[in-house]
């Protein structure tokens, strides 16, 4: 059964071994710039949350969301799928602590994804049997220790978590993976849900996470989500791997757009505040005018100024085309929020198809079913420890018998 076989064991110790070290990766380049960090991980934010939706049949596209913002709510898009991809987005910017905080963080999940129906739906609502006790949300984190593999364990969590809840709600599955993922690359020390009057969209990213699952699967077509089966966690490892592959390369990007930004602001007088500007939208790379008067302490004719300067620099984007309720982005969020995907032939509030929707609902399955899909996803992660752990031990052996020769 699952990993046991030596051939498959290998392949996912491979599978794994290369997504841990790509998204150390990535990890290590967050840190060591976190100015461009920020940048990325907004980027990030945005398209995982579209995802996360899609992967549940929600048709929404990253520049459906602005006009929730900029237009008082207008818009010919499904409002529910807008209104729930701007909660997981404010979300997954400050996911918080469920190491420390597991109970009040998986709560916060559950309100910010309601039942898959969109934000704001109590989970009292859900049927009986799918919300889990505060004892059993505790459960899923008790064993977790700074030092385990972040991607792994993170899926773990999530499979447990679909499991208790007989996968009730996906999208909670894949914001406590990322949750678990942030917590074991580095706590955050800032509380959740900062405030950001464009809902999401701006402010500083207080979080660590480097994986992305919903965006993963979602890179190339639509994958299924199953981090509890040995083919859906197979899926998800070998699909991170790709993604961190194409990632730092966009991470170069935001590295890119932060050079050009400070070299124009070298080339300026002594009074530009330039340099403040870059700085700003740096920390939060979807600004008004207002609010970049108000954060760098000008005049709205001063914010105005700049704001022209650096789009006719290249380094912003001004993403509402209005005279009005004007917005500002750097490029790489600023393309992705001013695109609009063509309307084809389905309604407002429609749901397109979408691997979710052949996924057997927990209503339909015998308890004994669920129990069986329980024991196999135990054995599917304990095969695969095990197979880590054979690789761990042969290159300690490997190690030591290099020292001894040396």
């Amino acid at each position: 059964m699952a990993f046991e076989d030596t051939e498959k064991a290998r392949s996912a110790v491979s599978t794994f071994m290369r997504a841990e070290v790509l998204a150390a990766r990535l990890e290590a380049m967050a840190r060591a710039e976190p100015e461009v960090g920020n940048l990325w991980r907004s980027e990030i934010a945005l398209a995982e949350a579209v995802a996360s939706a899609g992967l549940e049949g929600i048709r929404i596209s990253e520049g459906d969301l602005l006009p929730r913002i900029a237009l008082n709510g207008s818009q010919d898009a499904d409002p529910t799928g807008a209104e729930l991809a701007l909660s997981l987005i404010r979300v997954l910017k400050a996911p918080g602590d469920p190491l420390a905080r597991p109970v009040q963080t998986v709560r916060r999940f559950e309100r910010a994804a309601g039942t898959g129906m969109g934000p704001g739906v109590d989970p009292d609502d859900e049927p009986e049997g799918q919300r889990l006790e505060d004892a059993e949300i505790e459960g899923l984190f008790a064993d977790l220790r700074p030092g385990d593999m972040p991607i792994l364990t993170a899926a773990r969590a999530a499979a447990d978590y679909a499991a208790l809840s007989q996968r009730a709600n996906p999208i909670v599955e894949r914001l406590i993976f990322m949750a678990v993922d942030s917590s074991l690359r580095g706590r955050a020390a800032r509380r959740a849900d900062p405030e950001d009057v464009l809902r999401g969209l701006s402010g500083r990213v207080d979080a660590q996470w480097v994986s992305s699952p919903a965006l993963a699967l979602s890179h190339r077509g639509f994958l299924p989500w199953s981090p509890g089966s040995e083919a859906g966690l197979m899926t998800l490892g070998t699909h991170l791997a790709g993604l961190f592959e194409a990632e730092i390369g966009r991470f170069a990007l935001s590295r890119d757009w932060l050079r050009r930004g400070q070299e124009a602001a070298r080339g300026r007088g002594g009074r530009s505040r330039m340099a403040d500007a870059i700085q700003a939208f740096g920390t939060a790379p979807v600004l008004s005018s207002a609010l970049l008067a108000e954060t760098i302490g000008v005049s709205i004719r001063t914010a105005l100024t700049l704001l022209g300067e650096m789009t006719e620099l290249g380094l912003l984007q001004e993403i509402t085309g209005r005279k009005t309720a004007r917005i500002w982005a750097v490029p790489s969020l600023g393309g992705r929020l001013a695109a609009r995907l063509p309307r084809r032939a389905w309604r407002k509030g429609q749901m397109q198809i979408s691997p979710a929707e052949g996924r057997e609902t927990a209503q339909q399955r015998s308890f004994e079913g669920r129990q069986a899909d329980q024991k196999a996803m135990e054995r599917v992660f304990t095969d695969l420890d095990a197979a880590l752990a054979r690789a761990d031990a042969l290159l300690i052996g490997v190690r030591r018998k290099a020292l001894s020769r040396s």
